[in-house]
């Protein structure tokens, strides 16, 4: 019995992530991965990762490399058992912080007792996100010293000898609230556990803090760090405004590192005097004319026949989600239920008042795709927002 219920949720899991793959990849206009030989195929391996977009961050990881992962997230939202049963479907562990109260935090000795276990096996990766909670902003914020104890009691656990790697995983959004915006993510050089082996021995803390900042030092090359925090508009907005568009995202994020670095600089000066150009946020110019006469009929086509979709996505949007870190991961999964759901519904209602199969099921094919060219062009041409910004009027 225990080997059929095995077999049930290893196949339900892996319909689960085929569909859920599917919307992730639409979800995103561009999407490209970096330094991808980086990633130890094979043993144990720890993704430590900055933490911007909620459920979204885990999703991108999981569909960026072969092998299923393991994931620690925030313990609180495991309270509703509907939400339960899916985290724990699709592997991820609950993390008790201090805010959810000393009692609480003392259960995460036997979570880190599974991820011990989870490591030792050596086959299922375990990922962290390292700052300890999320934040829109593109800044690397203090890492947390879990993935230290997590790494260093799993090395105790098999007497040192266990080949442990941390990847520093670098997570890189367009318009981080906003689908059909753009994804980067980098994968830093593994750090392996076993040079650490004689200073944990001598002094644990001492490891603890050098394994911490290590990780810090090679994530921070992975992701675009904009400070000082005070001045982050100005700098922000300065960025957008010089930065050129380059078809190759990985070119395009050392271009982006390199400009914002020498534009942080200026304000690291507290006297500096505010350019016109960090003010306000820029405006992109419109797409050429030819794109927006052609492409016009299929945002109409697009925009008529998603707009219900939209509507009702829009609403419990509203309605359920409170907190802006978690717009893209409604965003990205709540579709997978609605968009079905609607298009069937009209495509039947076509079907009973045409009569014709055939266009019914073209009908019901084509509108998805139209609503991701509609909801490109109603970005680009009416909305006009940059595809970079962060996340419009957030204050973090």
């Amino acid at each position: 019995m225990k080997l059929v219920r095995k077999v049930v949720h290893h196949i339900f899991i892996g319909i689960i992530s085929f569909f859920i793959g599917i919307v992730i990849r639409f979800y995103f206009r561009k999407w490209q991965i970096a330094n991808y030989n980086n990633i130890p195929h094979k043993g144990p391996v720890i993704f430590a990762s900055n933490h911007q977009n909620a459920f979204l961050d885990p999703l991108v990881i999981y569909f960026s490399q072969p092998r299923r992962n393991y994931f620690l997230v925030r313990a609180n939202i495991f309270k509703n058992p509907t939400a339960r049963f899916w985290l724990e479907t699709l592997h991820m562990l609950p993390i008790y912080r201090v805010r959810d109260g000393l009692r609480s935090v003392a259960k995460n000795d036997a979570i880190i007792e599974k991820c011990v276990k989870i490591l030792t096996g050596k086959k299922t990766p375990l990922v962290l996100f390292a700052e300890g909670n999320h934040n829109l902003r593109r800044a690397l914020r203090p890492l947390q010293k879990g993935v230290a104890r997590i790494a260093f009691a799993t090395m105790e656990a098999n007497n040192f000898e266990i080949d442990l790697a941390v990847v520093p995983t670098g997570l890189n959004y367009g318009r981080h609230t906003r689908s059909r915006s753009d994804m980067l993510l980098n994968f830093g050089k593994p750090i392996y556990l076993k040079q650490y082996t004689q200073l944990y021995k001598e002094n644990p803390n001492k490891a603890y803090q050098l394994l911490v900042q290590d990780i810090f030092n090679e994530l921070d090359k992975q992701v675009l760090s904009i400070r000082p925090s005070k001045s982050y508009e100005y700098i922000e907005n300065e960025w957008l405004s010089k930065r050129t568009d380059n078809v190759n995202m990985i070119e395009q994020f050392k271009a982006d590192k390199k400009l914002i670095a020498e534009i942080s600089e200026k304000y690291a000066d507290e006297t500096i005097h505010i350019p016109e150009v960090a003010k306000q946020e820029p405006i992109p110019e419109l797409p050429t004319l030819i794109y927006r006469i052609f492409m016009f009929p299929v945002f109409l086509y697009g925009f008529i026949n998603s707009f219900v979709a939209y509507k009702l996505l829009d609403l419990i949007i509203k309605k359920v989600v409170t907190d802006i870190h978690f717009y893209g991961s409604a965003k990205s999964t709540i579709p997978l239920i609605i968009g079905p759901l609607v298009f069937t519904t009209q495509a039947y209602l076509m079907y009973l008042i045409t009569g014709n199969t055939l266009l019914s099921i073209g009908y019901f094919i084509s509108s998805p795709f139209a609503a991701i060219l509609a909801f490109d062009y109603k970005f680009t041409v009416f909305d006009r927002l940059p595809r970079m910004k962060g996340a419009a009027k957030y204050e973090g």
